[in-house]
């Protein structure tokens, strides 16, 4: 009995102790109070590989600053708790998008080597829209300091004017992974006339060159809008492709997503409405990691544009097994998820809800739950 109280009693210790280190809703940025546009919305973070062990972030997000086109780098030295300015990525192709906007933006940190660029080398990627709405072009840009000066790399992919109306033909929400020796930008595409939107990738292996598109999720209805991709690898080493379906028949922007062996074929892969055991049905833009905790699998952990809960998966994916649960954090418009060092910590990262006129950036942790926690699932 002494032994198993005294178990309890450090069991119950430690798990104060990692709760009491949690921060939560801390401001990263907000529009100070003179400028015309007080929107901020589409968040990302990135952990830098090489500091790992004194967790150096970098973020950004869309906005509307009054002195430029570029997207904010700031920076985090203590793990998400403080941030400060750190650079600015000028959109500078096309002769800087003057008057124009940079949306949905997407970092990254190249795990090893690709063209001339070592590894290590930051990429930002982004929709550059001019200030005439005429196209929508997605480019990447390439920091060789860790995020202090940029420079532009290749253009994407290029689309027509934003509309997100069926039969309009612009390019939306890059995001980008690697695998084996290919890069990869996944997007969302409306420039195939037999789909309202699809999703598709081109790959490089220089950076420069880019190949042709290939389909991810493309749907016969052509009135289904899939978007807003993110891919995880997983706990059996598949990856999974989340994405929302517009125009679904479940609820609006139902999330769905595709488990594959190879991360260029998904649309090859089996697709999947993702259910709750309670019934909730997710909506709009998903963002999906993975953690290799919570048991023999890992968690799967999704988030939506929707529900303050996020949705976990223990068992691979299995359409079965997805849990709503709570994390007493804001609802954003894709929300973004890092996974710490420690991998039972997240880092959420809210920029702001789309279309909002008084938004601000914060930051928070939430810990992954144990099994224990949930009893019932797999």
């Amino acid at each position: 009995m002494k032994t198993r109280s005294s178990t309890a009693f450090i069991s119950l210790l430690a798990f104060t102790t990692a709760a009491e280190a949690i921060f939560d809703n801390v401001t990263v940025f907000a529009p100070p109070s003179n400028w015309p546009s007080h929107s901020t919305s589409y968040g990302r973070t990135l952990l830098l590989d090489h500091t790992k062990t004194d967790p150096v972030l970098l973020s950004t997000w869309s906005f509307f600053p009054p002195d430029g086109t570029y997207l904010p780098i700031y920076r985090s030295k203590d793990g998400g708790q403080t941030w400060s300015d750190y650079s600015k990525v000028h959109f500078s192709n096309n002769g800087g998008y003057v008057g124009g906007s940079i949306w949905q933006p997407f970092l990254y940190e190249l795990p090893r080597q690709v063209g001339e660029y070592p590894r290590g080398t930051i990429l930002a990627s982004g929709n550059a829209i001019p200030h005439d709405f005429s196209s929508t072009n997605i480019e990447v840009y390439a920091s060789l300091d860790r995020g202090f000066s940029w420079e532009f790399v290749s253009v994407v992919a290029t689309g027509g004017p934003p509309n997100t109306t069926n039969g309009a033909t612009p390019v939306w929400e890059p995001f980008i992974s690697m695998y084996e020796d290919e890069l990869t930008v996944y997007y969302s595409d409306q420039r195939d006339p037999l789909h309202g939107q699809k999703l598709a990738h081109q790959s490089t292996r220089d950076l420069i060159h880019w190949g042709p598109v290939v389909n991810d999720a493309a749907y016969a209805d052509y009135t289904l809008r899939p978007g807003m991709t993110t891919v995880a690898r997983i706990g059996n080493g598949k990856y999974l492709l989340s994405y929302e379906l517009a125009n679904a028949p479940e609820v609006p922007y139902a999330v769905h997503y595709r488990i594959a062996d190879n991360p260029l074929k998904f649309d090859e892969a089996k697709p999947y409405l993702l259910k709750s055991g309670d019934g909730t049905i997710p909506s709009a833009c998903p963002y999906t990691v993975w953690t290799p905790v919570g048991g023999p699998h890992g968690t799967i952990v999704m988030s939506d544009g929707t529900y303050s809960e996020v949705f976990i998966n223990r068992d691979n994916g299995n359409p079965h097994a997805w849990i709503k649960v709570p994390t007493g954090k804001g609802v954003a418009y894709s929300r973004a998820l890092t996974v710490m060092p420690d991998p039972s910590v997240i880092l959420f990262f809210n920029g702001g809800m789309y279309g909002e006129n008084n938004t601000t950036v914060t930051a928070g942790e939430w810990v992954v739950p144990r099994r224990s926690d949930h009893p019932f699932s797999t």
